[in-house]
């Protein structure tokens, strides 16, 4: 192992620039760099900066060691492209104690199959994503600062022209097919981006039965434009399997929502089946959002999806609309939304702000779908609300031929035919 010092005034170091200290790096080495700015215009640095396979960089502190993409790049979608970012990683590499900025694509980028660590950086002001991780085996993001990415406010065209896209998450992560797509997010702090604080989401291009995996713990998400957590099972292949544990993270003041997690939406051909997510949400504080917390099951013509969901130990306080809705089936007009489950606990929560704290419908009602057969059952424990608790839980079918049910045992609610989400 060998370690290489880079420093652009240094005439002692073993590099003047980044791109040579790397060029120099064989796995296992590790590149210091000393404080001051580095980019194309400064140090003459070549970019994308790649880490090879197996090095570390170190910087000399994100306060103080500054990568600077100086604009070059744009924002890129179908597909979204790693390459286009300051920072791109190898397997087995790690950097931390540097700041990458101003990048006009993404901050760093992690290419399909990479494993890597990402440790006291602040990513900041990138056009894109600040992090965005494609197919990944494991990586791991710990302790850094994100603020300002998604400058670009790039809003990408679907295949089916449905929904809102708003592309400039502070980290982005794709699953695709034959990776372990495993990810580790504790104890960052992000403050404002275009959209969400994490998304980690499969599209629609890949192959059925997608696996992938995520523990978020102990994050600090606020005023991201969208949402501040966002996890999605399919977005059309069918037979993936989700699995997330978010715990322990303070979501304040997202513009729409602090969690929404969805089974299967179909952005493009073919239409997600068999889907299943598996999640928990266990002990945020969530703050300041029209929507606490927003658990979708199915949209579009899906069929035979599958959500399990435990909302337990969180501290929910909204103003606009639920701390907690669940929804079985969100119908397209001309299609038929059917067969789809939720099964869902919502357990030990406190939770303020707008009646119905918790809104439960089976299929909402959208002009021109139908929708047929979703289910949504429901365990409602030893929750705590500001008000009386038959206002505060409140259950619907939405549209008849769907069902919704609270399982013995659960806390008092009131039962109504409207529509709680419209």
């Amino acid at each position: 192992m060998s370690a290489i010092f880079v420093h652009p005034e240094d005439h002692g170091a073993d590099a003047q620039s980044l791109t040579a200290a790397l060029a120099l790096a064989r796995p296992g080495d590790v590149v210091l760099v000393g404080p001051g700015v580095s980019g194309p215009s400064r140090t003459g640095e070549v970019l994308p900066l790649r880490i090879p396979a197996g090095v570390a960089v170190e910087g000399a502190g994100a306060d103080r060691c500054v990568v600077d993409g100086e604009g070059l790049f744009e924002p890129s979608f179908g597909p979204i492209e790693p390459e286009l970012a300051v920072v791109v990683l190898g397997d087995g590499c790690s950097v931390s104690g540097v700041m990458v900025t101003n990048g006009g694509g993404h901050g760093i980028g992690a290419p399909p199959g990479v494993s890597a660590t990402i440790r006291d950086c602040a990513i900041t002001r990138n056009g894109d994503h600040g992090a965005y991780l494609c197919g990944v085996d494991d990586v791991a993001i710990l302790g850094c600062t994100f603020r300002e990415n998604g400058l670009k406010q790039y809003r990408p065209t679907l295949p089916r022209g449905t929904g809102a896209p708003q592309q400039g998450h502070q980290i982005f992560a794709e699953a695709r097919h034959g990776r372990r797509n495993r990810l580790t997010i504790a104890d960052n702090v992000m403050q404002g981006c275009f959209a969400d604080g994490v998304a980690f989401v499969c599209f629609y291009p890949e192959p059925d039965g997608v696996v992938f995996e995520a523990t978020i713990v102990r994050n600090t998400i606020e005023a991201s434009g969208r949402g501040g957590l966002l996890f999605a099972c399919s977005f059309g292949p069918s037979g993936n399997r989700q699995r997330i544990v978010a715990a322990g993270n303070v979501l304040r003041g997202n513009r729409q929502y602090g969690i929404q997690a969805v089974v299967a939406s179909p952005h493009a051909d073919p239409v997600p089946s068999g889907n299943r997510l598996e999640a928990l949400f266990a002990g945020n504080e969530i703050v300041g959002s029209p929507v606490g917390i927003f658990v979708r099951g199915a949209g579009g013509e899906c069929r035979g999806n599958v959500g399990e969901v435990v909302i337990d130990r969180n501290t929910i306080s909204t103003g606009e609309q639920h701390a907690i809705r669940i929804v079985g089936a969100l119908g397209v007009e001309g299609v038929r939304t059917a067969d789809n489950g939720l099964r869902v606990v919502v357990s030990r929560n406190v939770l303020a702000g707008r009646a119905p704290s918790v809104a439960v419908q089976a299929a909402a009602r959208v002009a021109g779908s139908e929708t047929l057969g979703n289910e949504v059952r429901v365990r409602l424990l030893d929750n705590r609300v500001s008000g009386s608790v038959e206002e505060a839980f409140v259950v619907s079918e939405g549209v008849a031929g769907n069902r919704v049910g609270a399982e013995a045992g659960s806390q008092a609610h009131a039962r109504t035919d409207d529509d709680l989400i419209g």
